[in-house]
């Protein structure tokens, strides 16, 4: 019989901490809602696999191995068989060096401990479970953020209700991934939920998990407060929150219109689930494998003119030009992507190593085998945008050359065929 067992723990840091997430540093002055870490263990008598989720913008694959590292030394899951995602709340810790935030190593070290005893904790509560999965629809508050001009040019973020909109470079994906977890007597353990659409909707310097958070808080009023919710991200790199067309509800920015998307998916969620057929002989899996990624190397024209540019700018006010001669001063080789799959029964869950456009999000379902696929971004590591090919042509913030993000434009058709590979081995 299935067993599975859910935790979860806080990870809020002190305040006065870097708040990644923009081009310019952010301290931290409060808390809106805590920020947790929060682990579900599958075992079905034979393997065990975990997952645990943080509410953090990124999580980078040295914390991965030692999150791994610390959870496999104090329990019984394989150190291999441990995914590790973050949400991408752009409200959260210092856990990385991006652009002019710092990552804090004492909360590493704080992060990491914790994150791992979340899985050690969820291990120990280890019971007979029953698990089914199912998709729920919810298509009105995300938004492909890429748009193609009525002047022919290309732009990130248009602006809402732009009078030289045309029209969106890509889809979204508005399918809303639900897993329900009961224990043998039907009564609800945890619910698992993924979705589309980047998590940069409450702003401010006050740390929160943004609608996920929301979706955690409404879920725990209608089934209890012992069920936890965990959110993964879904392939958001160029999909957000800002309403560019203008029809339906105005979008707004702030813990108000955080809290009301989190309360449309919630209820997506919660009606979704109690159409959920739930089975205890689920068999449990997962596999993965490493690939190597081509870099992009900076164009010497562009390079030197953004030299000139930075020599008549003291204020560093020209970002794209100092990301890139800090890029071409510290390249890369390649890189090292993780694809990590599992599996409970007829549902998987697939991880994208970095902020993913949906078109490869949407691919991956497309092709799995199985009847529930949550697509998890920014899991094992991040290697910053990943776009689709035209995207390098066309421009805009998601293709830029900076120390964040550098994969070549093949590099997310490489991902999906390697996992929908794995996918199919399981």
């Amino acid at each position: 019989m299935l067993q599975c067992g859910v935790a979860q723990i806080d990870i809020t840091p002190y305040l006065g901490s870097h708040i990644p997430g923009q081009t310019f540093n952010r301290l931290s002055t409060g808390i809106k809602d805590p920020l947790y870490a929060k682990a579900v263990v599958f075992y079905d008598g034979q393997k065990k696999i975990a997952s645990v989720v943080l509410d953090t913008i990124t999580i980078d694959a040295e914390a991965v191995k030692e999150i791994r590292d610390k959870a496999a030394s104090k329990c019984s899951v394989p150190s291999s068989s441990i995914m590790v995602s973050a949400i991408h709340s752009h409200t959260s810790a210092p856990v990385g060096d991006l652009y002019e935030s710092k990552k804090d190593p004492a909360y590493m070290e704080f992060l990491t401990t914790r994150a791992a005893d979340a899985v050690v904790m969820a291990d120990g509560k280890l019971q007979n479970a029953k698990v089914g999965a199912s998709y729920g629809f919810e298509d009105s508050i995300a938004f492909n953020r890429r748009y193609r001009m009525k002047d022919g040019t290309y732009r990130t973020n248009p602006g809402p209700k732009n009078p030289m909109l045309d029209h969106p470079l890509g889809p979204i994906d508005p399918q809303v991934a639900v897993v329900r977890i009961d224990d043998e007597n039907d009564n609800p353990i945890a619910v698992l939920t993924s979705y589309a659409c980047h998590l940069d909707v409450v702003g401010g310097t006050e740390y929160s998990a943004d609608y996920p958070g929301a979706i955690a808080r409404t879920i725990a009023k209608a089934l209890g407060n012992d069920v936890i919710s965990i959110f993964y991200t879904g392939t958001c790199g160029n999909i957000n929150h800002i309403n560019f067309p203008g029809i339906g509800k105005p979008s707004s920015k702030g813990k108000e219109y955080s809290d009301y998307m989190g309360c449309i998916l919630a209820y997506e969620v919660l009606k979704t689930r109690e159409k959920i057929v739930t089975d205890n002989q689920c068999k449990v899996n997962d596999a993965s494998t490493v690939i190597k990624l081509d870099t992009r190397k900076p164009d010497p024209v562009a390079v030197k003119k953004a030299y000139e540019i930075l020599t008549n700018d003291p204020e560093g006010k020209h970002f794209n030009e100092l990301e890139l001669t800090r890029y071409h001063e510290n390249p890369k080789d390649h890189l090292d992507a993780e694809l990590q799959v599992m599996s409970v029964g007829d549902f998987a869950i697939s991880s994208f190593p970095g902020e993913i456009f949906v078109e490869f999000g949407l691919e991956v379902k497309k092709q799995s085998p199985f009847k529930v696929t949550i697509t998890a971004e920014l899991s094992n590591g991040s290697l910053g945008y990943i776009p689709v090919r035209e995207a390098f042509d066309q421009g805009g913030y998601e293709p830029s050359l900076t120390t964040y993000t550098n994969a070549g434009p093949e590099s997310g058709y490489q991902m999906v065929q390697a996992l929908v590979s794995l996918l199919n081995k399981l």
